[in-house]
């Protein structure tokens, strides 16, 4: 019904709870109500309507007219909504503002943490990574490290969502190969990485099937356990490794694949 959607998007979008987006809408339909009149037009309960119209008055979305009993009528849908946009715009600068602040004294007073002697990832050189964030997270990480090569092989996410951190690695000096599936290849389209194959700026090769999709950035290892379930709801669980053997293993692999695929 109209009527729900009306109340749905106050409540998802200007900041009011259930009872309060039902009174302002029966407020705007009838143009005057007393709290009587509001419990018997809406779906408010009647021992809440006193406090939802003050609520409403407080918020701006209504205006009060003392007397014997009070009666309140809605300011216009166009000016409290508009006026709503521009509190909220000012507020998430300020907001913004703040976190970029925070981040600064935060990143200068971790400073001396994240420049000390102590090996980044401590002793261990495995590592666990859950969910398609703190996976994407990882990936520009070795992205933003590496210095000498790139070998991807990859079947969904990387070339097409990542396409702007492999090329600035590519600027800063290493070198990619990049082997993607068919329904990869075709999503690259026009894409900057097209433009770097076509240009010699790196190699790109396509093939049918990966059986084992991987990044491996210098020493650095990435790829998933395979579970479709885990897949599908974003929560795939993948390994990072920094070993110059297991390193080794897999760049095997990845050869093996690349002999295997066919020129872009």
């Amino acid at each position: 019904m109209v009527k729900d959607r009306m109340v749905e998007l106050l409540q998802e979008h200007f900041e009011l709870n259930l009872y309060e987006a039902r009174a302002y809408v029966a407020l705007v339909g009838f143009g005057v109500l007393t709290p009587a009149e509001l419990a018997s037009v809406s779906e408010v309960p009647a021992p809440r309507t006193y406090d939802v119209l003050r609520s409403l008055e407080k918020k701006g979305f209504a205006i009060s007219q003392p007397g014997k009993v009070n009666k309140y009528r809605p300011v216009h849908p166009q000016n409290i909504l508009e006026k709503f946009i521009e509190e909220w715009q000012e507020r998430v600068a300020e907001e913004l503002k703040a976190k970029k602040k925070a981040k600064e004294e935060l990143l200068e007073l971790m400073s001396p943490l994240i420049e000390t002697e102590i090996p980044k990832y401590g002793v261990e050189k495995v590592w666990v990574v859950r969910g398609i964030r703190n996976a994407t997270l990882k990936t520009k990480e070795m992205f933003e490290e590496v210095k000498e090569q790139i070998l991807l092989a990859d079947d969904g996410y990387i070339a097409v969502n990542l396409e702007s951190d492999i090329i600035k690695a590519i600027d800063n000096g290493a070198k990619a190969k990049i082997i993607v599936t068919e329904t990869v290849f075709h999503r690259l389209g026009t894409s900057k990485i097209m433009d770097y194959y076509k240009a010699g700026k790196l190699e790109l090769k396509v093939i049918d099937k990966l059986e084992l999709p991987m990044l491996i950035c210098d020493d650095e290892v990435f790829f998933a356990l395979e579970d479709m379930a885990a897949r599908y709801f974003n929560y795939e669980t993948q390994i990072w490794i920094k070993d110059f053997r297991v390193k080794a293993l897999f760049e095997g692999k990845f050869n093996e694949y690349w002999k295997a695929a066919k020129k872009a």
